[in-house]
């Protein structure tokens, strides 16, 4: 007998569909590479809700990744450093596009301990990259834990797996542009 009680549990994330378009990388110097993740959102739902919308990115098949300097590597339930168990939509934090560009082009051109400054031919290119990216409609968000991970104490890291160590820094910005049904994440990391 059919219980007519019983209702059909749609996904929560099923209004956000995200789709890899591109990858690219640019490398700062033999320490450091920008990747950059142009990815294509069709979004079913009228208002944006950020829980929705990262829990739908947070499980999503190109965001189970590994990074190393030079290399990524496809891997379930890892996204960098970091478990996706252990990322929660709420550890995203929004920043107005201004303040995100000043900061980006800070981290980019602020020297790292063991590595070499960046060039200018390469600075000059991430410049062109924000412009491209980056609009007045654009929302940025940055990935929260990355602060935890960045702490210049190595004792202080918290390492979440057996290839978190490979990093000595990792930043994440996530870009959403809901004109252009566009979004970018921005991932620089540093061996």
């Amino acid at each position: 007998m059919r219980n007519s009680n019983k209702r059909k549990v749609i996904p929560i994330h099923s209004a956000w569909n995200f789709t890899l378009d591109s990858k690219s990388t640019l490398r700062l110097h033999e320490h450091g590479l920008i990747r950059v993740f142009k990815i294509l959102i069709d979004k079913k739902s009228k208002e944006f809700n950020p829980y929705n919308f990262f829990s739908s990115l947070i499980d999503s098949d190109f965001y189970q990744e590994l990074f190393f300097d030079h290399f990524s590597q496809i891997s379930k339930g890892k996204h960098g450093p970091f478990l996706t168990e252990n990322i929660a939509p709420d550890n995203f934090s929004e920043e107005k596009n201004k303040v995100f560009k000043e900061e980006f082009l800070q981290i980019v051109a602020s020297p790292k301990w063991g590595c070499p400054k960046i060039s200018e031919d390469a600075f000059e290119k991430i410049k062109l990259l924000l412009d491209h990216v980056v609009t007045d409609s654009t929302r940025v968000y940055f990935l929260d834990k990355c602060r935890t991970f960045n702490t210049s104490s190595n004792e202080a890291k918290i390492y979440e797996h057996e290839w978190s160590h490979n990093l000595s820094s990792f930043y994440e910005f996530i870009l959403y542009d809901p004109e252009v049904k566009t979004g970018h994440i921005l991932i620089l990391t540093y061996e």
